[in-house]
């Protein structure tokens, strides 16, 4: 009797025992089970360092199950942030079960923002509870990480025929794989195109994983006549409201273009030897840069004169046209024909000329001289036929 009981306290014992064992298991797999659809929100880098006025973008992966909604709770005053999906921007995700989605939070600094140690927040909320995640972003002068262009030689000269051939790499500083739009803001008539570099085919956008990189040659074509100067071309790579710039300078050094001609164009001219002509001749400067101390000259035939009034043109802006007369002398000896004068117009960086075919007629007094000797000859011939034809 006394062992039955004492076997029952036992065995009472031993129940006891299991059934604490068996609700402690049963506590640590609830627990593993509800973390297993726990919610988790994080990213690789929750703390970099950026410049003052730059874009940074935070990689965020969610992890649970179902419908989970972001927002950002706790930004710097003057800062802005929010998150991106696709390049929208959004405040859900989907995540399915035993998988993952992805998102970004992209934060714009101020180009004023002091040095120091800034804090955000973003919160994950849905069916496996809530996530915070807490970043910071050191300001510091010295900082990259965001995406940029840097181009070797950034300024360039030359005439406005040239084309202007910049090589810049185009760095993807962020932790996902992005696609670029590539553009330009040039000055009206200016072309801009960019080509891979060492390859001929133009390209308007390209894909790069993260923390890649991409040579690139950007042209620049200046339009015809640009006058000289300095003129600023922005490169630019977008994706989404992120834009990596650089800043490049062509500096036009001027072309001279000088061009001579009359105002309709004939290059001939009617004169009477001996007698002073005019003719009106238009000089242009069809060059990008200015031209100064224009002098005209002239190549006539022997014992001819010729003079311009002006004779020097002290400044001939670019685009710009001044007319000058050229007064031209023939030879009182010349004959009746047609003679060349070339004039000529030289500056001291170009210089052009034009041929003017002259064509002289003789003197309207030689003409009446030459009639009266006719006239006396038919009449001498006529009174001596009288005279002597009766004979």
């Amino acid at each position: 009797m006394l062992k039955q009981l004492e076997f029952k306290g036992l065995s009472s014992r031993k129940v006891k025992k299991l059934a604490v064992i068996f609700f402690i298991l049963c506590f640590i797999l609830c627990e593993t089970a509800y973390a297993a659809n726990a919610l988790v929100l994080y990213t690789p880098y929750p703390g970099i360092s950026a410049q003052p006025g730059s874009n940074i973008t935070f990689p965020l992966t969610v992890k649970g199950s179902g419908f989970v909604d972001l927002e950002v709770t706790s930004v710097p005053s003057g800062w802005t942030a929010g998150i991106y999906g696709n390049g929208m921007r959004i405040h859900r995700v989907y995540v399915p079960s035993d998988d993952a989605a992805e998102a970004e939070l992209r934060v714009k600094i101020p180009s004023d923002a002091k040095s120091g140690s800034y804090s955000l927040s973003v919160k994950a909320s849905g069916a496996g509870g809530t996530a915070n995640l807490p970043l910071s972003i050191r300001i510091d002068d010295d900082a990259g990480g965001a995406d940029k262009i840097e181009v070797q030689y950034p300024s360039l000269s030359g005439p406005d025929t040239a084309s202007f051939s910049f090589r810049g790499t185009l760095y993807n500083n962020s932790g996902r794989p992005r696609f670029y739009s590539l553009g330009a803001d040039a000055p009206e008539g200016w072309q801009v195109s960019f080509k891979p570099a060492y390859q001929s085919n133009q390209i308007t956008s390209l894909s790069l994983e993260a923390g890649k990189s991409q040579d690139l040659d950007i042209i620049v074509q200046p339009p015809k006549g640009v006058k000289a100067g300095k003129y600023t071309i922005t490169a630019a790579a977008v994706y989404g409201s992120e834009v990596a710039k650089a800043e490049l300078e062509v500096v036009i050094s001027g072309t001279y273009r000088l061009e001579l001609s009359t105002p309709s164009g004939r290059l001939n001219q009617d004169l009477t030897a001996g007698k002073k002509g005019a003719l009106t001749l238009e000089l242009e400067n069809s060059g990008s840069a200015n031209l100064q101390g224009i002098n005209l000259s002239a190549t006539a035939p022997s014992g001819w004169t010729v003079t311009f009034e002006p004779n020097t043109i002290e400044m001939l802006k670019s685009g710009e046209k001044k007319q000058v007369t050229a007064f031209i002398t023939p030879s009182a000896k010349a004959i009746a024909g047609d003679y060349m004068v070339t004039i000529n117009a030289t500056a001291a960086e170009t210089s052009d000329s034009a041929d003017i075919r002259t064509t002289i007629h003789t003197s309207t007094l030689w003409g009446l001289v030459g009639v009266v000797i006719i006239i006396g000859v038919v009449a001498w011939v006529v009174t001596t036929f009288r005279k002597y034809g009766r004979r």
